[in-house]
C-alpha cells in the first residue's frame, strides 16, 4: 500500500500511515513471539526497514539512519522495553496473578544488591535462557537504579521508551554460546 502512494501522499503522511497501520501488526502479542527463532525477528525486523524505505523514498540508507529519522526504535529494542514494563507491572502487582506466579519474587531478609526477582537456573538454552522467566529478571537487574525506583506506571513507560535496553545485552553475558538470538 506505502509502495502504491509513495509518490503521491507527502512523507509525514506517509510516516503517519506507517505508524498506525503497519507497525501495530508488527509489534501485536510481541512478548509471546519474542522467544521463537531469530530468524523470525530478522523477518519481521527487514519489513519495518521495508515499509521505512517506502515511507522516505531512499533505498541507500541504512535500517538505523531510517529509524532515527522515523524516531523509531528497532523492533527487538520494543520488544525488550515491553518485557520491562511487564516486570514493572509484575513488581508492583499491576497484572494477573496468571502472570506474576511466571516469575519469582526474591525474598529475603538481607540487603542485597538485587532483592526483586530470583533468576532460576538453566540447564538448556531453549527452554531456559530463551523464556520470559529467565530473561525478564536479568534485564530488570540490568536497568539502572533510577528507572527501576519510577513511582508510577506512566512515568515508567515514558522513560523506558527512550532508554536503548537492547544495549544493556550487549556485553555478551546473556546471549547463547551458538548465536546471538536474545
Amino acid at each position: 500500500m506505502l509502495l502504491r502512494l509513495r509518490n503521491l501522499l507527502p512523507t509525514s503522511t506517509k510516516l503517519v500511515l506507517f505508524k498506525t497501520a503497519i507497525l501495530p501488526y508488527l509489534t501485536y502479542c510481541q512478548l509471546v513471539w519474542h522467544f521463537y527463532r531469530a530468524s523470525d525477528s530478522r523477518k519481521i525486523e527487514r519489513l519495518q526497514e521495508r515499509g521505512l524505505r517506502a515511507v522516505y523514498k531512499d533505498h541507500y540508507a541504512t535500517h538505523s539512519e531510517l529509524l532515527t529519522r522515523a524516531q523509531l526504535p528497532t523492533l527487538k529494542n520494543r520488544r525488550l522495553q515491553d518485557v520491562c514494563t511487564l516486570m514493572y507491572k509484575v513488581k508492583h502487582k499491576l497484572c494477573p496473578a496468571c502472570i506474576s506466579n511466571i516469575l519469582n519474587t526474591h525474598s529475603t531478609s538481607y540487603s542485597l544488591r538485587q532483592t526483586d526477582f530470583s533468576i532460576p537456573r538453566c540447564n538448556t538454552v531453549t527452554y531456559g535462557h530463551h523464556s520470559l522467566r529467565y530473561l525478564g529478571p536479568k534485564l530488570w537487574a540490568k536497568l539502572p537504579k533510577n528507572i527501576r525506583s519510577i513511582k508510577t506506571l506512566n512515568n515508567f513507560k515514558s522513560i523506558i521508551r527512550k532508554f536503548d535496553v537492547s544495549s544493556l545485552l550487549d556485553d555478551g553475558y546473556m546471549r547463547c554460546s551458538c548465536c546471538s538470538c536474545v
